[in-house]
């Protein structure tokens, strides 16, 4: 596997690092769904009209502060799903319930207790024994239906960034957008649901990011851009 950095990322991470500009999301769609969780329903009326990863994570980090696992987890999955506020609500609502479905009748199903569990362990080991660990737990024996890399690094992401969107220890996101771009345009093939291809992912922005004073959650956040348009 190559790791030769691609010249438009090479380009981007010399200079100054950017904050992510906000963007605008949709609320009626996530009100429908999260409709029985009046925590998560405080949360949604108190994120800003548009989101980014900075609000995002402190969204996320005050919710977790206060103990509460559901609401700092839409909050990520707000950001995550982006514009796309529809399919993002319904398919969250499917993670919450676990159901077999995946249909618009989950919105009836109650949420499965396990889940706040199961998330609250993958945050807890990502500020505890780092990203890899993290992922692989999310992964395998931590797993929850339906939630699968693209949107648990998410999770991991926002949980970890303990000290901001920057964090050295901040878990990257490694999604199908992320995992596209380092096809193409850099050659590099990596899939998204194995460990070892994380670990390599973590290696290569870590090595990336070193020659510009970069974290690799910065690398991460300038690939992302790339790939989204976002960042």
């Amino acid at each position: 596997m190559t790791t030769r950095i691609p010249a438009v990322l090479a380009e981007a991470l010399d200079g100054e690092a950017r904050p992510q500009s906000p963007f605008p999301w949709t609320k009626q769609p996530w009100l429908d769904q999260m409709h029985d969780l009046p925590d998560v329903l405080s949360l949604l009326d108190r994120l800003p009209a548009d989101v980014s990863r900075l609000s995002t994570r402190d969204a996320v980090a005050a919710e977790l502060d206060a103990g509460r696992v559901l609401p700092a987890f839409i909050a990520a999955m707000v950001w995550g799903w982006g514009t796309t506020a529809g399919m993002g609500a319904l398919r969250t609502r499917w993670i919450l319930t676990q159901t077999r479905a995946k249909g618009t009748d989950a919105v009836s199903e109650v949420v499965d207790p396990s889940v706040v569990d199961l998330l609250e362990a993958g945050a807890k080991s990502g500020r505890a024994d780092g990203a890899l660990e993290a992922f692989r737990l999310m992964n395998n024996e931590g797993r929850v239906l339906h939630l699968r890399s693209s949107y648990f690094t998410k999770w991991l992401y926002f949980t970890s960034a303990v000290e901001g969107p920057d964090d050295p220890n901040a878990a990257p996101i490694f999604d199908d957008r992320i995992v596209g771009w380092l096809k193409d345009p850099g050659g590099i093939r990596l899939e998204k649901n194995r460990t070892e291809s994380y670990g390599e992912y973590l290696d290569l922005l870590a090595s990336w990011g070193e020659p510009y004073g970069r974290t690799r959650a910065q690398v991460e956040t300038e690939i992302f851009r790339l790939a989204t348009g976002r960042g």
